[in-house]
C-alpha cells in the first residue's frame, strides 16, 4: 500500500511538496493530488497534526478501484410525510 501525508497549511509548504513523505508532505488539503493517489495500488492518506493543534497522524484510506467499479444507488424518492 502507497502512503501519502499532508500537513496543514503554511507559507513556503514541505520539502518537495508532493506527499511522498513528513518532510514532503502536501500543503493543506486543498493541495492532495487526488489523482496520483488514485493511480496504482490503493493509497493511504495520513492528515498531520499541526503546530498549536493536536500532534500525531489520522490516517484515510483511498480505494479508487472501489468507487470507479461500484455502480452508483439509484436515489430513492419518497413522498413529503405529513408532520
Amino acid at each position: 500500500m502507497r502512503t501519502f501525508y499532508v500537513r496543514p497549511t503554511r507559507e513556503g509548504g514541505y520539502g518537495a511538496g508532493d506527499g511522498t513523505s513528513y518532510a514532503d508532505a502536501w500543503n493543506g488539503l486543498d493541495e492532495v493530488n487526488w489523482d496520483a493517489m488514485a493511480a496504482g495500488d490503493p493509497a493511504q492518506l495520513w492528515l498531520c497534526g499541526g503546530p498549536g493543534g493536536r500532534g500525531g497522524f489520522v490516517t484515510v484510506f483511498v480505494e479508487w478501484s472501489y468507487f470507479e467499479a461500484a455502480p452508483r444507488p439509484v436515489p430513492r424518492r419518497e413522498s413529503p410525510q405529513p408532520v
